[in-house]
């Protein structure tokens, strides 16, 4: 691999692109959540097998990481996003119309997965690619549209489930979205990332040699941080219903506030970007999240409960954006497959950490498990701190 000229701060015309196609990977994850409790019921799992469904969706999604950028290098990025919305729709539309137990669905939510990857990947690889100035900001820009379909969509999901609407005909409606958007990438330009080819071991030997420690933060931050945010989208509204015995609507309001903390968050340190490093902010995230999250879980009422649900939020907030802009410290074509090895172990602990919620939840109680949530946050924070020492971030002020 030899490096290339790249775009730098490219203009919003040639950014566009990215935003609906993150709205749409954040829909598709989002909507696990709400429909999980009928999911559930409809198809008779315990709750113990419960993480199955969320983990058959990251099994594809780090199974598409890897395809992307192993065998998919000579494809350009906007056919990239096509052919990812396009599986999207269809995986959606399959797991409405064609499951009929557990294994089923899990098997229709392995394309869905597969589909995001190539979606969500593309457009890290193209950020970190094309923006080398304040790449933090930049990502944080790009995934606010990911944090609003996680904000709104499942009130929206929450009100349409009390009033009978059901979860199958549902996914079917936003397998359909996804296809109407795939249309509207036909009309719009995206370069493309330029000195990318298939992944083999000697590349990633390379990207490891160049700054190993560095790397290893950011995937162990990754894995950690989207670990613990992955378990809070998917079981919360669940959390709600057996604990408080919530209705759909205030069940999913609990994954909209959580989101509501993340976007406010994320408002807040697109600004201060310019005046903190990176890695201090990702620690004061951290430590939040692991504070909140265990409130959320002993919280003594429903409505304690969704107000602190915020505050996790706010917790969580730039943490994805943040760890990710580390990607931009590689040169060339290294950054490319740094983001997506950050964006392959945040993949792995999605699997992981709401896989174990089920069995966790149902031996030791749903507030034990919720509260476990904090583990994987401390670690995180353990993680930024090593990122600030290897960035030499340590040696400023802030």
């Amino acid at each position: 691999m030899t490096p290339d000229a790249t775009t730098t701060n490219p203009g919003l015309r040639h950014r566009l692109p990215l935003y609906p196609t993150q709205f749409m990977v954040a829909t598709a994850i989002v909507s696990i959540g709400p429909f999980l409790d009928s999911m559930m019921s409809d198809l008779g799992v315990p709750l113990s097998r419960g993480g199955l469904i969320s983990a058959g969706l990251y099994v594809g999604n780090v199974t598409g990481i890897i395809v992307l950028n192993t065998t998919m290098a000579r494809v350009p990025a906007k056919r990239a996003l096509l052919v990812g919305t396009t599986l999207q729709g269809a995986g959606l539309i399959a797991a409405g119309l064609a499951s009929w137990n557990l294994w089923s669905l899990v098997v229709a939510y392995l394309l869905v997965g597969f589909s995001g990857a190539l979606m969500n990947t593309t457009c890290w690889m193209w950020v970190s690619a094309h923006v080398k100035k304040n790449t933090a900001a930049a990502a944080l820009q790009m995934i606010l549209f990911f944090a609003l379909a996680m904000m709104v969509i499942p009130l929206i999901l929450g009100l349409a489930l009390d009033r009978g609407a059901a979860w199958r005909w549902i996914l079917v409606g936003e397998g359909g979205l996804s296809l109407l958007t795939m249309t509207t990438f036909l009309f719009l330009p995206l370069t493309d990332v330029p000195g990318r080819q298939n992944v083999r071991l000697s590349h990633l030997r390379q990207v490891v040699k160049y700054n190993p420690v560095l790397l290893l933060g950011m995937m162990g931050a990754g894995l950690m941080y989207v670990g613990a945010e992955m378990t809070m989208n998917v079981w919360l509204p669940k959390f709600q219903i057996d604990v408080f015995a919530s209705s759909d609507t205030w069940a999913s309001l609990s994954v909209t506030l959580f989101w509501v903390g993340l976007i406010a968050g994320r408002l807040l340190i697109m600004r201060l970007t310019r005046r903190y490093s990176p890695s201090r902010l990702m620690l004061i995230c951290a430590c939040v999240m692991a504070v909140f999250t265990v409130a959320v879980a002993f919280a003594p009422s429903q409505a304690a409960s969704l107000v602190l649900a915020v505050g996790a939020g706010l917790g969580a907030s730039a943490s994805y954006g943040l760890i990710g802009s580390y990607s931009g410290r590689f040169p060339g074509w290294q950054s490319s497959v740094a983001s997506s090895l950050f964006i392959l172990a945040g993949g792995v602990g999605s699997i992981t950490f709401p896989y174990v919620m089920g069995p966790l939840a149902e031996s030791a109680g749903f507030r034990i498990a919720l509260a476990m949530i904090a583990v994987p946050a401390v670690i995180y924070a353990l993680f930024a701190l090593l990122i600030r020492s290897r960035s030499g971030e340590g040696a400023r002020t802030v």
